[in-house]
C-alpha cells in the first residue's frame, strides 16, 4: 500500500500549458501563432514542465522539514496554547480581613459541556472589609472634583488629576474604615486603541515613565510615604497597585468628608496622555485559566524511545517538570543535537505525550518501579475566554465565607498554533525591520517602539545638536508622541529614553545615536481678507482661522494632511493660496504685499519663515490677526 502524498497544487503539465496559452491574447495580443513549431510555445512548454517538477518537489516536503525551515527563519517552535486571564473581585460576609493565598482555585461552568473551567489566582490577596466611599481629584490647591459617581459607572471615565497634570496635582481615595497590611487597588484606565505593540522582537521592552507619582497616607497630622508595587507604570496602563501600610491611617476631613485617606500625588509631570480612569476596585486579583495537578508517577522500562502520556491537556509549558530517580531532566525541541548521556525529553504540550531518547540521541530512562515523576499544570485554549460574572465559585478551602466574581470578561486564551499559522507568522515577521541602517529604518523602528505611541519620527544623519557641521557616524532621531495636546505635543524624558533604548537594540555597533524632541516654531498670520457678498464676516473669519490652524499643525498639517514636514519652511504664497481657497473669500486686499505677514514667535518676518531641520510649526488661535471686511461698491 503506497504512502499518502500531499498535493500543494493539483495542476498537471497540460493544465499549466493550457492556462498559459489562454493568457497570451491578454498580455501579448500581437502574438498570433500558437502552434508547437513556434519557439515561444517551446519556452512555455519548458516552463510548464519546470513548474510541474517544482510542484512535485514541494509535495515531498514533510511537516518535520517545514518546522526545520521555520527554525532557520527564527521560529524555533510552534506557539503552545495560551491560557486566558481575568481579574476577579472578592467579597466576604464577615467583617474582618482575610488572606486569600496565591493559587486559590476558582471555577466557571462551561455552557456547552457543563464542565468546570478552573482558574487559579496568581498572587496573594488581603481581602479587607473597608469600602471606597469617595474619589476626589485635586487639580489645584484646595480645589476638589468629586468623581465618586463616575467611579461607579464604568461607561464614564474621569481624569485622575486633570486634563494636563502638573506637579502636586493629586488623587484622593477615602475609605470608611481603617486599612491594614497590604492593600491591592485595581485601576482600570480608559485606554484608547492606538495600535501600541507590547513587544518588538524583545520579550520585555524597557518602558520608562513619563511622570513620577508618590503614594501617601494620612497619619500623625501629616502625609506619610507608602511602599508600593506598581503594575500601571505610573497610571499609564491598567493594572494593580499594591500598597504596604506599616502604620494605622488616621481619619481626617478633606472637602467636608471625614474618612481614612490615601492619596496619589504627582511629583514630576510630563504625561503625553493624561491618566483617565474608568473604575478603581478593591479586593481584586488576577487569575489564570490553569489547574495544578497532583504529581504523576510512571515506571520506566529501560527501552529506547520510551514515552508516557499525560491525562490532562493542554500542558502549560512553564509548569512542566520531569524527574527520573529524583534528578531533573530538560525539555528540548528535538533530539537531533542530543548525545547518548543527555538527560533530555521532548514534550507534545497539546497531546500530553512525553518522549525520551533512544540511547544514541538522548539518554534512556532506566528501568524501575515508579521512578519517573511528572509535575505539571493544564490549561489554555479559547474556551477559557469566559464572559463576565461567570467565575463565581471558590473551590479551594478558605476559612471564611467568600464570594467571588469577574467584573470583566476573561481574555487572552488561544489554541495551540498550527503549522500553517506559523508559516503565516514568519512571513509577516520577515517584513519587519530589525536592524537600523538607513534613515527609513530608524524612523520605522521609532514609530513602532513597544509600550508607547510615536506618531511621527524623523532621522537626521550626521547631525549633532551642539555642532554646526556634519559629524560622521551620528544619527539623531526626532520623535513626536501621540497626545491630545495636538498643538505642540512634547515628549517627556521618559518617553525619549524609551525610544532610545528600543533603537539602541537595533542600531549598528558603529553608530552613535541621539533621540531628541522637536523644536516647535509658532507661526502667526496677519491678513486683510475681502469676502464675497451674502457671506457673514464672522463665519468666513472662523473658517479662515480653522484652515490656518489645520494647515500649520505638526500632526495633521501640511498639504497632504499627514503633519507639517520636518524642517519645511512656511511660504507666503502658500498662505495666500490657502486663504483664497476658503469658501466665502473673494480676495486678499490687493496692492498690499504685507497684507499677509508671517510672524515667527511673535516677531514679524520679511518674507518666508525658515524652520530648522528638526523643527515643526504650530498655530494658536489667539495669536492671529485676521481682518475680514466686505467689498465696498465704488
Amino acid at each position: 500500500m503506497p504512502l499518502p502524498k500531499e498535493n500543494l497544487d493539483n495542476k498537471t503539465f497540460d493544465e499549466l500549458l493550457t492556462e498559459a496559452l489562454s493568457r497570451l491574447p491578454i498580455y501579448a495580443p500581437e502574438w498570433t501563432d500558437h502552434n508547437v513549431h513556434d519557439p515561444g510555445i517551446t519556452f512555455i512548454e519548458l516552463f510548464a514542465w519546470l513548474t510541474e517538477v517544482q510542484i512535485y518537489r514541494l509535495n515531498r516536503i514533510t511537516d518535520r522539514s517545514k518546522k526545520k525551515f521555520l527554525k532557520l527563519l527564527g521560529i524555533p517552535y510552534l506557539e503552545p496554547a495560551k491560557p486566558s486571564k481575568v481579574d476577579v473581585t472578592f467579597t466576604q460576609e464577615v467583617q474582618n480581613s482575610l488572606i486569600v493565598p496565591a493559587g486559590t482555585k476558582l471555577a466557571a461552568t462551561d455552557p456547552v459541556s457543563g464542565n468546570d473551567i478552573i482558574f487559579e489566582t496568581q498572587n496573594e490577596l488581603n481581602v479587607v472589609d473597608s469600602e471606597l466611599k469617595t474619589v476626589l481629584s485635586c487639580p489645584e490647591v484646595d480645589e476638589f472634583i468629586d468623581n465618586t459617581e463616575a467611579n461607579k459607572n464604568e461607561n464614564v471615565y474621569y481624569y485622575a488629576f486633570k486634563d494636563k497634570p502638573d506637579k502636586n496635582n493629586a488623587l484622593y481615595l477615602g475609605f470608611d474604615k481603617n486599612l491594614m497590611g497590604e492593600i491591592v487597588f485595581a485601576f482600570y484606565l480608559y485606554e484608547k486603541k492606538l495600535g501600541v505593540s507590547d513587544e518588538y522582537g524583545e520579550k520585555k521592552p524597557d518602558v520608562f515613565p513619563s511622570a513620577i507619582l508618590k503614594w501617601e497616607y494620612f497619619a500623625g497630622g501629616d502625609w506619610k510615604s507608602l511602599e508600593i508595587e506598581d503594575e500601571t507604570n505610573y497610571l499609564t496602563v491598567s493594572g494593580k497597585i499594591r500598597i504596604k501600610l506599616t502604620g494605622e491611617i488616621e481619619n481626617t476631613i478633606i472637602d467636608g468628608r471625614k474618612l481614612y485617606w490615601v492619596r496619589c500625588r504627582v511629583e514630576e509631570g510630563g504625561y503625553e496622555i493624561p491618566p483617565r480612569i474608568d473604575v478603581i476596585r478593591l479586593n481584586t486579583v488576577s487569575a489564570i485559566q490553569c489547574d495544578t495537578l497532583e504529581p504523576c508517577i510512571f515506571s520506566g522500562n529501560g527501552l529506547p524511545d520510551f514515552y508516557i502520556d499525560l491525562k490532562n491537556t493542554p500542558i502549560l509549558e512553564k509548569t512542566l517538570k520531569v524527574q527520573v530517580n529524583g534528578s531533573d531532566w530538560s525539555k528540548v525541541e528535538d533530539f537531533d543535537a542530543s548525545k547518548p548521556g543527555d538527560r533530555y525529553y521532548v514534550a507534545d504540550l497539546a497531546t500530553g505525550r512525553i518522549t525520551f531518547g533512544d540511547g544514541i540521541n538522548g539518554k534512556v530512562p532506566p528501568q524501575g518501579e515508579n521512578n519517573i515523576c511528572v509535575y505539571y499544570s493544564c490549561g489554555g485554549g479559547d474556551w477559557g475566554n469566559v464572559p463576565l460574572n461567570t467565575v463565581n465559585r471558590v473551590l479551594s478551602e478558605i476559612p471564611e465565607e467568600l464570594c467571588v466574581t469577574n467584573k470583566k470578561a476573561a481574555s487572552g486564551g488561544m489554541e495551540a498554533e498550527t503549522l500553517e499559522q506559523a508559516i503565516h507568522r514568519v512571513r509577516k515577521d520577515m517584513k519587519k525591520s530589525y536592524r537600523a541602517v538607513t534613515s527609513e529604518d530608524y524612523e520605522y523602528l521609532a514609530r513602532n517602539t513597544p509600550g508607547i505611541k510615536v506618531v511621527r519620527a524623523r532621522a537626521i544623519p550626521r547631525y549633532h545638536k551642539i555642532h554646526y557641521r556634519e559629524i560622521p557616524g551620528i544619527v539623531t532621531v526626532v520623535v513626536v508622541p501621540y497626545s491630545p495636546y495636538t498643538t505642540e505635543p512634547k515628549p517627556s524624558p521618559g518617553f525619549l529614553e524609551t525610544v532610545y533604548k528600543h533603537l539602541d537594540k537595533h542600531r549598528l555597533l558603529t553608530t552613535e545615536l541621539f533621540v531628541i524632541p522637536p523644536e516647535y516654531i509658532k507661526v502667526s498670520v496677519e491678513a486683510e481678507v475681502v469676502i464675497k457678498p451674502k457671506y457673514l464676516e464672522s463665519t468666513v473669519k472662523e473658517a479662515v482661522i480653522e484652515a490656518l490652524k489645520s494647515f500649520l499643525n505638526p500632526i495633521t498639517g501640511g498639504k497632504d494632511s499627514n503633519g507639517w514636514p520636518f524642517g519645511r519652511s512656511v511660504y507666503i504664497s502658500e498662505i495666500y493660496e490657502l486663504i483664497e481657497g476658503v469658501e466665502g473669500v473673494d480676495y486678499i486686499e490687493s496692492g498690499k504685499l504685507k497684507s499677509i505677514k508671517l510672524k515667527k514667535e511673535g516677531v514679524e518676518q520679511e518674507g518666508d519663515v525658515n524652520i530648522p531641520e528638526y523643527g515643526l510649526v504650530f498655530f494658536e488661535e489667539e495669536d492671529h490677526e485676521i481682518t475680514v471686511k466686505e467689498e465696498k461698491n465704488v
